[in-house]
C-alpha cells in the first residue's frame, strides 16, 4: 500500500467516527423514556390505539379481549415446515 492510500483511510475512518460522535446525541433515546419503558404497566391505564383506515381508536382493553376471542389461526407450513415441504435443486 502507498503512503496515501494508508492517510486517506485514516482520514476517512476519522471523519466517519466524528459524524458518529457528534451525531449520536440526536439518535439516542432520552434517559427518562428509556427508564419508564423499563416498568410494565398495566393495560388499563394504555390510552386508545388509532388504527386507521377507517377502524378509529380502540381501547387496549378492547384489543386484548378480541386477541382472547379469536386467537390467530395456524396455517400449515407458516410457522414450522410440516414435513411436506422439499426443495427441488439441480
Amino acid at each position: 500500500m502507498t503512503k496515501g492510500l494508508v492517510i486517506f483511510w485514516i482520514g476517512a475512518l476519522a471523519v466517519a467516527l466524528g459524524l458518529f460522535a457528534a451525531l449520536f446525541p440526536y439518535a439516542a433515546v432520552p434517559a427518562q423514556t428509556l427508564a419508564s419503558s423499563r416498568v410494565a404497566r398495566p393495560m388499563e391505564r394504555m390510552g386508545a390505539i388509532d388504527l386507521g383506515g377507517g377502524y378509529g381508536t380502540v381501547s387496549v382493553v378492547d384489543l386484548v379481549g378480541y386477541y382472547v376471542e379469536h386467537p390467530p389461526v395456524a396455517r400449515a407450513g407458516a410457522g414450522g415446515d410440516s414435513g411436506g415441504h422439499h426443495f427441488r435443486g439441480c
